[in-house]
């Protein structure tokens, strides 16, 4: 009998602007490794996204390495791979560091000059491979072309995508892997990425996404869903749910209010609510008169927060003025009109039209929720070094042969060179 704890997302050094959250969701991490040191687990698998940075505070990095010391010291050891939030392709990852120091072990062997996949041997016998999730759905050619060595006995499987057939409708349809591409003949994959509690099958073995162990966005926070992971004994299912903190939701609208109605609403309700824990506020709607940037937000944050028992997490995102309403319609024809651009200036020979769309894209990404300056900054340049990276991708194909790039520069869009 092999029982293993199956965790994912847990983008610890998340909420770096609000330090109640931040220890919140350290916490939830601290008490999984608890758990799982007290049921005796054989061995943790964390499928991507440990950090929410590739060089996290030293803080978190500390609590992180003394966690998984003491499930380690136990005999206990932990597989990884890298998650979208893990790496940064400009320079090496504390992932990278934490496996050659040995606090856990990087499943992914991948060897690209042999297009090949190898196994790693738990010491209770199970094998675990893994590949780990990459920007822009660009590990969907390595599941295409790779030779992945499936042991005899079945094993286990670790993967960092979203699964098309499994996916939330919110999850954009490019970002997807096709369940096809999964590998065959594993008993147990164990996913992650979707911050949401999923089961699905791959043939009759189950394919697995245990959510987030807290969460990194409002909209994480927001759902009523549990936080936790599995603990999968010969492959029977347990969810663990880590509950760490109150949460209080509540939401105002502005609807047929001006400015400072909204206001005035805002700090009524602020003076009611007298809670500890997480607030989740959110405000919405469209004002009757004048600008979100007329309410002092900050204000109504600290009534809110009273006496510091409490943290709130605002989303005011979709306020908006009637002004900007306006303004709104009379973009929408905004991609209309880069559509229009790429056709007339078209791209350099050898690259295909696909490249300036997917990279336009990329710049125009808009923060997340509760994503600060420099992680917002942070993605987009990774995402826009690893397009360009892999140009493979955006080369068109002359019968079986790929046709080879010239070197490309900012000058072949209107810019110096680079």
């Amino acid at each position: 009998m092999v029982r293993f704890a199956h965790l994912a997302d847990c983008h610890l050094g998340a909420f770096s602007r609000k330090p109640l959250l931040r220890e919140y969701n350290m916490l939830a991490f601290e008490k999984a490794m608890e758990i799982c040191a007290e049921r005796k687990v054989d061995f943790i698998i964390i499928a991507g996204d440990l950090f929410h940075n590739p060089m996290p505070d030293m803080d978190i990095v500390n609590r992180a390495v003394k966690a998984l010391m003491e499930v380690k010291d136990r005999g206990i050891p932990v597989y990884s791979v890298y998650g979208s939030h893990d790496y940064n392709l400009a320079r090496a990852s504390l992932v990278d560091v934490l496996e050659s120091a040995e606090v856990f072990k990087n499943v992914v062997n991948y060897l690209e000059s042999e297009n090949s996949l190898t196994t790693v041997k738990d010491p209770s016998g199970i094998s675990i491979s893994g590949l780990g999730g990459r920007k822009n759905r660009l590990e969907v050619g390595y599941y295409q072309q790779m030779d992945i060595e499936v042991p005899v006995e079945g094993g286990i499987f670790v993967f960092h995508s979203p699964i098309a057939e499994m996916k939330p409708v919110d999850i954009p349809e490019r970002n997807v892997l096709p369940m096809s591409l999964l590998p065959e003949g594993f008993d147990y994959y164990a996913g992650g990425h979707i911050h949401r509690r999923l089961i699905g099958k791959k043939g009759d073995s189950p394919v697995v996404y245990p959510g987030a162990t807290f969460g990194s966005s409002y909209a994480d926070l927001e759902r009523e869903d549990e936080r936790g992971f599995y603990i999968v004994e010969d492959l029977e299912l347990e969810y663990v749910p880590l509950d760490v903190c109150e949460f209080t939701r509540i939401s105002v609208s502005g609807d047929g209010r001006t400015s400072s109605e909204l206001e005035e609403v805002l700090f009524k309700k602020a003076a009611e609510t007298r809670v500890g824990g997480v607030i989740l506020l959110r405000v919405h709607g469209t004002l009757l008169e004048g600008s979100p940037e007329n309410i002092d937000f900050k204000r109504i944050i600290r009534e809110f927060e009273g006496d510091g028992d409490a943290t709130v997490f605002l989303n005011n995102n979709s306020l908006e003025s009637v002004t900007q309403e306006k303004v709104r319609v009379d973009e929408e024809a905004e991609d209309e009109v880069e559509k229009k651009v790429l056709d007339e200036y078209g791209t350099p020979e050898g690259v295909s039209k696909r490249f300036p769309e997917d990279l336009l894209r990329i710049l125009k990404s808009d923060k997340m929720d509760g994503e600060t300056g420099t992680d917002y900054e942070n993605r987009i340049w990774n995402q826009a070094y690893q397009l360009m990276k892999d140009m493979k991708e955006h080369v068109p194909v002359e019968g079986d042969k790929v046709k080879q790039p010239r070197q490309i520069t900012l000058g072949d869009y209107g810019g110096g060179d680079a």
